[in-house]
C-alpha cells in the first residue's frame, strides 16, 4: 500500500541518517573512491561518449557529496574518446601514440565532467598521477596533502594517469590499480570498481552459462576463478585487474565492491548509505596498513622472494624477513631497497617490502644453503655478510588480507635466528 511504501521509504532513511551520524560521531569523514572503466564511459558501437551514463555518475556523485561523504572519481576512458575523436577504430600499439591520443581525450572528458557537475552544482578538479608521483615518498605525501586540500574546499577530484608522460616502467598499467592506490592514498572507507558485469563470477559470464557470482571474497588466494582475457577493445583492464587492486586496497583497510556500471545510480548509494550488499565485496583488512607500509603500496614491484614456513610466520608477525627464511628469488634484477613481492611457498602473495640486498646476493645465499633454519648452514655470517635481515619489518606491508587475521605468539618467532632486539611488543609497534 502507499502508507506502506511511505514507512519503508522513511525507515530507510532513517538508517541512512543513522550510518552518517555513527561515522559523525567517530570523527570519521567517510571518502569513496569510484572507478569507472572506459567501456562504461564509451558508446563503442556509435564511437561516441555514453553522455547518459556520464550523467548518472555525476549525479551519483552528487548526491553522495550532497550528504557529507567525500568521493573521489578515478575516471578512464581518455585514449578511448581521443580515438573517437581522430576517428582511430584500432587502439594503437605505439606508445607515442597512446599518449598522443590520451592527450586528445583527457580534455574532452573533462569537458563533459566540469560541465555536468557544474549544472548541479558541485565543483571539480583534474588531477593526473603517475606510478613514479606515488612511488616518491615526497611526491606521494605532497599528492595526499592536495587531496585533503580539495575535500576540505569541497571539490570532487577527478583522477586518471597522466598518460602523456609516464614511462612504460612506472605506469599503473590501468585505472582499476590506479583507483586502489588512490583509495589506500585517501584513507577510503570504500572502493567501487564499476564494470560491464555485476561482479566476480567463476568464469566469464558471457560464454559460460554457469558461472556463477561471488558475492563475498574474504582471502583473494583461496579464490578458484577464471578471470583470463582482457577488457575492451579500447580498454586495458579486465577482472585480473581488479583482483589486483582489491587486494591494494583491502590491505590499506578499504572494503572494494566490484559491480555492473549499469546499476551505479542505486547500488553505491545502497552500499555506503545503508549497508546493502551490492556485486562482489572484497572484505578489508582486519589491521589495515598505516603510515609508511601504506605508502608501500605505491612503490613499483622489482621482483619477488618465496619463504619457508618459519619465514611466513614472521612476515605475519610483523618481524623481520632473515635472508636464512628466503627459499627462491625470481630472475629479476633488483637492487637495494627496491621493492618486493613476499610469497609463501606455493607463490601466494603475502607481503611488499623493501629489500636489503640486491638479487644476486640473495640469490646466492639461498644456492649456498644446505639446511633451512640456521644462518651458518646457507653461509650467511652476520658479521662477515651483513645484518641478516632480508627485509626489516618496519620496510615491509602485509598484502594477504586472511594473513592478517592471524595471530602467532612471541614463542613462534624463539629459536628461530632472530637478535634480543625482537621482543613481545604489541602488534602496533612491531
Amino acid at each position: 500500500s502507499p502508507r506502506a511504501s511511505r514507512a519503508g521509504a522513511f525507515r530507510a532513511r532513517q538508517t541512512t541518517m543513522d550510518r552518517l551520524e555513527e561515522l559523525a560521531k567517530k570523527g570519521e569523514e567517510p571518502t569513496v573512491v569510484i572507478k569507472v572503466g572506459t567501456s562504461s564511459l564509451l558508446r563503442q558501437e556509435a564511437g561516441t561518449l555514453h553522455l547518459s551514463q556520464i550523467c548518472t555518475l555525476c549525479e551519483t556523485v552528487s548526491r553522495l557529496h550532497r550528504r557529507g561523504i567525500r568521493v573521489v572519481l578515478v575516471s578512464s576512458g581518455a585514449v578511448g574518446a581521443g580515438m573517437f575523436r581522430m576517428g582511430i577504430t584500432e587502439r594503437p600499439k605505439e606508445v607515442a601514440k597512446k599518449q598522443a591520443l590520451a592527450a586528445v581525450g583527457q580534455v574532452h572528458l573533462m569537458r563533459y565532467y566540469e560541465d555536468i557537475f557544474n549544472t548541479i552544482g558541485i565543483k571539480c578538479a583534474q588531477v593526473l598521477l603517475t606510478l613514479e608521483n606515488l612511488s616518491n615518498r615526497k611526491q606521494y605525501v605532497c599528492a595526499r596533502n592536495t587531496f585533503g586540500a580539495l575535500f576540505e574546499m569541497g571539490v570532487v577530484p577527478v583522477v586518471n594517469e597522466n598518460d602523456t608522460v609516464a614511462v612504460e616502467e612506472l605506469k599503473f598499467g590501468d585505472n582499476d590499480t590506479l583507483s586502489a592506490q588512490v583509495a589506500a592514498l585517501v584513507d577510503a572507507r570504500w572502493l567501487f570498481l564499476l564494470t560491464d558485469v555485476d561482479g566476480l563470477y567463476t568464469s566469464n559470464p558471457h560464454t559460460d552459462p554457469n558461472a556463477r557470482r561471488i558475492e563475498v571474497v574474504e582471502n583473494i588466494n583461496e579464490l578458484d576463478v577464471d578471470v583470463g582475457g582482457a577488457g575492451s577493445s579500447v580498454g586495458t583492464g579486465g577482472m585480473v585487474t581488479k583482483l589486483t587492486a582489491a587486494r591494494i586496497a583491502c590491505a590499506a583497510g578499504c572494503k572494494t565492491i566490484v559491480c555492473l556500471s549499469g546499476n551505479m545510480d542505486t547500488a553505491i548509494e545502497a552500499a555506503v548509505l545503508r549497508g546493502e550488499s551490492v556485486g562482489t565485496v572484497f572484505l578489508p583488512a582486519k589491521k589495515a596498513a598505516k603510515g609508511k607500509k601504506k605508502w608501500l603500496l605505491a612503490v613499483p614491484i622489482s621482483g619477488e622472494v618465496r619463504v619457508n614456513e618459519l619465514g611466513e610466520r614472521a612476515v605475519l608477525r610483523g618481524a623481520p624477513l632473515l635472508m636464512t627464511h628466503v627459499t627462491f628469488v625470481s630472475d629479476h634484477h633488483f637492487r637495494v631497497q627496491e621493492c618486493v613481492t613476499v610469497c609463501d611457498r606455493d607463490g601466494n602473495e603475502l607481503a611488499r617490502g623493501l629489500c636489503n640486498y640486491a638479487a644476486n646476493t640473495v640469490r646466492e645465499a639461498v644456492a649456498a644453503s644446505t639446511q633451512i633454519g640456521t644462518e651458518k648452514s646457507c653461509g650467511w655470517e652476520d658479521d662477515l655478510d651483513g645484518p641478516p635481515e632480508c627485509i626489516h619489518g618496519n620496510n615491509m606491508c602485509v598484502t594477504h588480507g586472511e594473513t592478517l587475521s592471524k595471530s602467532f605468539t612471541f614463542a613462534d618467532l624463539q629459536g628461530a635466528g632472530y637478535d634480543s632486539g625482537i621482543n613481545a611488543s604489541s602488534d602496533d609497534e612491531q
